[in-house]
């Protein structure tokens, strides 16, 4: 154990003995009947953005909010909402709730307690209902771009990774047997309707005492994104691009580890710092009224 893996385990469990024990014996009786239902839920996502502030790349800052459109979409209130701070604008309004520019946001997480199998998939959905609203996007400006050279003129969500948003489910476990309904669970996006497309897939799905949903790359490891664009050579020496699905991956860990914890801190990371970020252009979301004159004179020497 090296200094900084000793520092971060500390933090975790911090975060799975506040989430499991802490926040039950603040706000329930001995009975089990729950004293303050809503600051309980506040409790428990203030310890999630806590634990996800310490890998969280520096650039980049934790709160709650919306996240919107210069269109005017609006998605629902997020529990987390991880955005470039350089270059999100700070708009609140009245009460305080934060409104984030989509092109700034790169990710979000939902926080729940205890998620039976349908509970689950409406979290997951509502996800990709938020991830989808990069889609709106025409043609923006990068502020940071982690693809390599020759790619970073595309902004192509559909089918590179680095232009989708982040998005992850984290809960205390789930009330039905994981490993026996996980196909339902991952066809949740094609099972309803409106059907989603493979790129407004989740992230990474922690369940604090069961273990953790992500994926298998082709090398052999876990891996934070549900494809990869992957280069391909064809017989004339042409390089193309694809993007290729891969195979969920449920980590289940052993009595009273928190291995699986260690393992969403550490690809949460890895996702983060290779989301793109986008540039908000502000005078998209404060349109003109044209209610103006104008009157322009050259500059004397």
């Amino acid at each position: 154990m090296n200094f900084v893996s000793t520092l971060l385990d500390e933090k975790i469990n911090n975060f799975y003995k506040g989430f499991i024990d802490s926040s039950r014996r603040l706000f329930f009786q001995a009975d089990g009947t729950p004293v303050h239902n809503g600051e309980f839920g506040s409790y428990r996502e203030e310890l999630a953005r806590v634990l996800v502030r310490q890998f969280t790349p520096e650039r980049m800052a934790v709160d709650t909010g919306f996240v919107v459109t210069s269109g005017g979409q609006v998605s629902t209130q997020c529990d987390i909402v991880v955005y470039d701070k350089t270059a999100t604008p700070m708009i609140r309004n009245e009460s305080n709730q934060r409104f984030f520019p989509v092109e700034s946001v790169c990710a979000v997480g939902e926080i729940k307690s205890v998620l039976q199998l349908g509970a689950a998939k409406k979290a997951l959905r509502k996800l990709a209902a938020t991830k989808s609203l990069r889609d709106t996007l025409w043609k923006p400006s990068y502020v940071y771009c982690g693809k390599g050279e020759g790619r970073s003129d595309g902004f192509k969500p559909e089918t590179d990774e680095r232009d989708q948003m982040i998005t992850f489910l984290i809960c205390e476990k789930f009330s039905f047997d994981v490993e026996a309904n996980l196909r339902e669970l991952v066809d949740c996006y094609v099972a309803e309707l409106p059907t989603r497309p493979f790129c407004h897939r989740h992230n990474l799905i922690l369940s604090i005492s069961d273990g953790l949903l992500c994926y298998l790359h082709s090398s052999g490891c876990t891996y934070p994104f549900p494809s990869k664009l992957t280069d391909f050579e064809g017989g004339n020496g042409e390089i193309t691009s694809e993007s290729v699905r891969l195979k969920h991956r449920w980590i289940r860990p052993s009595a009273n580890s928190i291995e699986h914890i260690r393992h969403f801190c550490s690809m949460l990371h890895t996702a983060l710092a290779a989301v793109s970020v986008l540039f908000p252009d502000l005078a998209l979301y404060i349109q003109g009224k044209e209610d103006v004159m104008f009157f322009d004179i050259d500059q004397t020497q």
